[in-house]
């Protein structure tokens, strides 16, 4: 009953309750009939946020761009009458930038593109954001995923497309997909890596004169002819990986690596070892194209662009001037710069000292200045290999493929660490001789890059399992790794030291995941890394027991295949370290067979190089 009683009154207290007429929409949508405020409230992204305020009986209305969130005017609206009074323009206003696209149209015309819906029909359901800055839209997607494969991961998720749209002309200006948005490299941008390498009237003439230097007129199809072929096959992934296409880039420079190895290593044990001839240009033609191959290489450095590694390689040189350990101490734009071993960074050091350190990653003589001497190093050491296994012409064949070869003068034109490591291993060639020589470049190689120490078993063994061989490549090994890896102790903490070492490289190294394999790209095809990695390992300990009969040549060749089974197995892959292996196939293929000298004589007393192309000893 008293329910019945109550019901009424309670509807007729509500009803009679202060509060607003009118809506919030309403009042905000007021406006619009604001002369003043016409030109502001069209634009797009300017939109109209009302409060009601119940001791005035008004709503504040309020104009606001959405995209920066500036307040470009002010008004109030009177609730009983909805009479707009109040009106104030910000002071401001007329300094905001306006797009001319809102976030959704924005969103909607990045979705529409067909890359976009591409990547986007890969994945399950996705999110976005869009931001303005400088008359340019981003729109990024997210997906639910995780991993360094296929996007970036983000705290909203794996980020797998980034569009830029120009806010006056609603045009897209780029489109960012796949591994193109988590990875620079992949975005084929014209000579972000190796600059003027790039260019096809740079690479072009030199991968020519490369080719007619070592092809064989007389004989078409024949080995040599495929090997240079192969040789300059990384050309063909190449131009892929220049126009940011991953997948092909990736999948196409395996086959010039299986290729090499296999024919190293045959090679090395004897088969198709026998060379004709070293070049069909006479040694003077060969020496003056090296000279001006080797003039293009230095002076286009002078003008290249030093990559995280040569920065890296500076950063850590002025850590060990300054008394700190590199390890550990790396600036956040290069923060796994410590990935390398400690003579990387103490090569550094002089040209740091000579040429200083602004601190930025500026121009960096100080890396432009050791790249030049490494490219030097490089040419004298297989000069001076080529001269004592092959005379005059094997001289000059080997500096003209060192300078001429395209990636030579990419690895150059990058500063990298690659080109060091590849004139320590030149050098090894060229003292091939002595064992501890022997030691100390692959000890040396170690301590700049680490890998080659997959080649101290062939290396050690290479006069055979003698007690005073072995004895002098180990002191010569020891002796290097004890001079680089001192610097491990200035801190005063070398097991805090050393511990860093191993987090910064070897486990850096080892839990590393990229897009730059195909374990990656084709992940059905990932279960093959394990064995291949194990057989890189078997490789490396075989051959320095097999085959018995050792020559330099056999010695390259089983190196290059050692080096490239290696880097079959590897999570990351990139085109400079095609010059890890140069020194060793340049020796191995190209040299003409030379029985009267250590190339192809064995152990024999090395006399002076016939030079005479072909010629075999006398049995």
């Amino acid at each position: 009953m008293w329910a019945v009683v109550l019901l009424p009154l309670l509807l007729l207290a509500v009803g009679l309750a202060p509060g607003p007429r009118l809506g919030e929409e309403e009042a905000a949508g007021k406006a619009a009939a604001v002369e003043e405020l016409s030109e502001y409230y069209a634009k797009p992204t300017v939109e109209a946020e009302a409060l009601y305020d119940g001791d005035d009986d008004a709503w504040r209305v309020a104009l606001v761009e959405t995209v920066s969130g500036d307040e470009v005017a002010e008004f109030a609206v009177a609730d009983d009458s909805g009479r707009v009074g109040g009106v104030e323009v910000s002071s401001k206003a007329e300094e905001i930038d306006y797009p001319t696209l809102t976030e959704a149209e924005a969103v909607r015309l990045a979705a529409s593109d067909a890359e976009v819906r591409g990547e986007l029909a890969e994945h399950g359901p996705y999110t976005t954001g869009a931001r303005y800055e400088d008359g340019r839209w981003t729109v990024r997607f997210y997906v639910d995923e995780t991993g360094m494969v296929g996007g970036r991961p983000t705290d909203q998720g794996k980020e797998v497309a980034t569009v830029q749209i120009d806010d006056e002309t609603w045009v897209i200006d780029s489109v960012q997909t796949g591994d193109q948005v988590g990875w620079l490299m992949a975005r084929g941008i014209s000579g972000a890596y190796g600059k003027q390498a790039n260019y096809p009237w740079v690479w072009g003439p030199l991968a020519l004169a490369f080719a007619l230097a070592f092809v064989r007129t007389d004989k078409l199809f024949s080995l040599r002819n495929l090997d240079i072929v192969m040789l300059l096959g990384f050309l063909v992934s190449h131009s892929f990986f220049r126009q940011g296409i991953v997948l092909e880039a990736v999948v196409l420079w395996y086959p010039p690596l299986i290729y090499l190895l296999g024919r190293t290593l045959l090679m090395g044990f004897g088969i198709g070892e026998r060379v004709e001839k070293t070049s069909n240009l006479p040694t003077w033609l060969l020496l003056l194209l090296a000279g001006l191959a080797a003039g293009l290489v230095l002076a286009l450095n002078t003008d290249s662009r030093v990559i995280d590694v040569g920065y890296a390689g500076v950063v850590g040189a002025d850590r060990i001037i300054g008394g700190e350990i590199p390890y550990g101490n790396m600036p956040p734009d290069v923060g796994t710069g410590d990935t390398y071993g400690p003579l990387n960074y103490l090569l550094y050091v002089p040209f740091v000292l000579m040429f200083g350190f602004s601190g930025n990653w500026d121009f960096l003589p100080a890396a432009h200045a050791l790249t030049m001497f490494s490219f030097v190093a490089g040419a004298m050491a297989l000069f001076i290999a080529g001269y004592k296994l092959s005379g005059p012409k094997g001289a000059s064949a080997m500096v003209f493929a060192w300078a001429a070869f395209p990636y030579t003068l990419y690895a150059t034109n990058n500063n990298t660490n690659d080109v060091i490591v590849a004139a320590i291993s030149a050098i090894a060639l060229a003292a091939a001789a002595s064992p501890l020589a022997r030691g100390a470049t692959v000890a040396a190689g170690f301590a700049v890059k680490l890998y080659p120490l997959m080649l101290g078993p062939l290396w050690i063994s290479h006069d055979g399992w003698k007690r005073r061989p072995i004895t002098d490549f180990v002191l010569g090994g020891l002796g290097v790794v004890l001079i680089s890896f001192a610097i491990l102790l200035i801190p005063g903490q070398p097991i805090e030291a050393a511990r860093l070492f191993y987090e910064s490289t070897l486990a850096f190294q080892g839990d590393r995941v990229s897009p730059w394999t195909i374990f990656t790209q084709v992940p059905e095809l990932a279960f093959l890394q394990r064995p291949l990695t194990a057989f890189a390992i078997f490789l490396a300990v075989l051959v320095a027991f097999v085959p018995r009969r050792r020559t330099v040549r056999r010695l390259a060749a089983l190196s290059a295949a050692v080096i490239i089974a290696f880097q079959l197995t590897v999570n990351y892959w990139f085109y400079a370290y095609v010059v890890w292996f140069e020194p060793f196939v340049f020796l191995s293929l190209l040299l003409a067979t030379n029985e009267k000298s250590r190339l192809d004589g064995g152990h024999q007393e090395e006399g002076e190089a016939d030079g005479d192309e072909g010629k075999q000893a006398p049995t």
